[in-house]
């Protein structure tokens, strides 16, 4: 079994202390997540994230938006997955983003269980722009649809399943034989509609055996989502 979780933990960058840090592993360790993606990690964060969380066994992998990390660290923020799982390799894709100034990226990290190798993708998209989404969507589907490996996507996409792009992209997905995972509840605290914009998908190599949205979290303007799943194999 592995219990897989997307969360978006607010970039607070002006905030920020280290009982985050504290508060992310405790979340890890409470519903023993195996893979934990996270979307909005910053420099400080991500320092003290990797500090802590390697003196535990935990791999915390990925790029970050800009190549220079050391420019604005206020915005230059990563897509990381977590894991204690062994880390195969990892890669940093950049989505397309013009018109939008912002950059965006999707991780993808390999781990190895039960002597096979499983594909784990995290992202955040655009918030506003449609044409920008349908692109970042495009290039995300285009990265799968050549992934031999078991897959789970996950992330920030900042979409509604009542959006017919979002429900474009998940009939997509179906023709690889990767399925959403219907979150029937908000993931953003403040929205007034109980939809989901953070998403988990798995392909049919996995049976869904639990899904959740946890809201005792309170580092963040998003509920993390955790689902657990049983491998077929």
């Amino acid at each position: 079994m592995l219990t897989i979780s997307t969360f978006n933990i607010q970039n607070d960058y002006f905030k920020y202390s280290k009982e985050k840090t504290d508060i992310i592993y405790k979340y890890l360790r409470k519903n023993d997540i195996d893979i934990l993606g996270l979307q909005e990690v910053y420099r400080t964060l991500d320092r003290d994230l990797n500090d802590y969380l390697c003196m535990k066994n935990y791999n915390c992998v990925g790029g970050y938006r800009l190549h220079f990390r050391y420019l604005f660290k206020r915005f230059n923020e990563k897509n990381p997955i977590i894991t204690k799982k062994n880390i195969i390799s990892y890669k940093t894709y950049y989505l397309p983003f013009l018109p939008s100034i912002t950059k965006r990226i999707l991780t993808k990290v390999e781990i190895e269980d039960k002597n096979r190798i499983i594909s784990i993708y995290n992202t955040h998209l655009e918030v506003r722009n449609l044409f920008v989404k349908k692109r970042q969507l495009k290039r995300i589907l285009k990265i799968i649809s050549k992934d031999k490996n078991p897959i789970i996507l996950m992330g920030d996409f900042n979409l509604k399943t009542n959006k017919e792009l979002f429900l474009d992209f998940i009939s997509k997905l179906e023709l690889l034989n990767i399925k959403h995972i219907d979150i029937l509840d908000k993931t953003l605290k403040s929205s007034k509609y109980h939809r989901a914009i953070d998403h988990i998908f798995i392909s049919e190599d996995f049976t869904l055996l639990e899904k959740k949205i946890v809201k005792d979290i309170p580092i963040s303007d998003h509920y993390p989502v955790i689902i657990k799943v049983k491998d077929k194999h």
